[in-house]
């Protein structure tokens, strides 16, 4: 190439970079770029899906203590005593919900054999009052 047309090529490389740093200015100063990255940040990770995967980490959790501590750790447990508060519609009101209330749906069951019978738990089994030792 001859000097000329390295100098244009220049000339153009320093344009276009001056019009980025232009544009990337006004965007700024008129909250445009706020919008965009607001946009990026709703892309995360959903209020029930965090719920779901939490959920089913507390019933693996719940399923390991009742092996190892007996049925009363069920009661005790995170997966029945938990409470997550939910924007399910999105206007604001938030709804306090269970792991297996919809929409986060997500049920656990545990057997544990004893000599005698095979007690059953499930989210049934979470409210103290209505709890039931099924045998079969």
């Amino acid at each position: 190439m001859s000097k000329r047309a390295q100098i244009s090529m220049n000339t153009i490389v320093y344009v276009a970079i001056a019009l980025l740093v232009l544009v990337l200015l006004v965007a700024f100063t008129t909250g445009g770029l706020g919008k965009l990255f607001g946009q990026v940040a709703e892309t995360g990770l959903d209020e029930i899906d965090a719920a779901k995967s939490q959920c089913s980490s507390f019933c693996a959790t719940t399923k390991l203590q009742i092996s190892s501590q007996g049925t009363n750790a069920w009661l005790t447990s995170q997966y029945c005593r938990k409470d997550f508060s939910i924007d399910i519609t999105g206007s604001g009101e938030e709804a306090v919900l269970k792991c297996w209330e919809d929409p986060i749906f997500v049920k656990c069951t545990a057997k544990v054999s004893t000599p005698t019978r095979t007690i059953s738990l499930s989210n049934d089994e979470c409210d103290e009052t209505t709890y039931l030792i099924t045998t079969s």
